[in-house]
């Protein structure tokens, strides 16, 4: 009987959770969408941009799966960003740096705080 009463409150405490979470927005279902059609005559042309890719670098702390970043203080230099698709929030540096030894410089600074799971992950930039 208690191993019922268990099993019932842990599936109704992770159903409450998921609808805590909300339901995924439709984008995440949906295949991306092709420019044109395949073989088709007189398709525009793509937009063009004057923008230039760079390799930026981030930290990252924490992802956050069924627990509110709000509940958290996290150090200022830190920000809680939520990914619908996955349904997770990623603590991550607020700033994005250029210069991958000035992530390392923020990487030792949350280190010697306590967060000792830190890493840097790399992105593209469009300047």
């Amino acid at each position: 009987m208690r191993l019922l009463a268990l099993l019932f409150f842990i599936s109704f405490t992770t159903f409450a959770t998921a609808q805590d979470a909300g339901p995924k927005p439709s984008y995440c279902e949906e295949a991306p969408t092709t420019y044109g059609t395949p073989g088709g005559d007189n398709m525009p042309a793509l937009p063009k941009f004057a923008t230039t890719p760079t390799k930026e670098y981030k930290v990252q702390v924490a992802i956050l799966r069924y627990t509110d970043p709000s509940e958290y203080p996290f150090h200022p230099s830190l920000v809680a960003r939520y990914r619908p698709c996955e349904q997770v929030w990623v603590v991550e540096s607020r700033q994005s740096f250029a210069n991958r030894e000035e992530a390392v410089a923020l990487q030792d600074t949350l280190q010697q705080a306590g967060y000792s799971g830190s890493y840097i992950t790399d992105l593209v930039a469009y300047q």
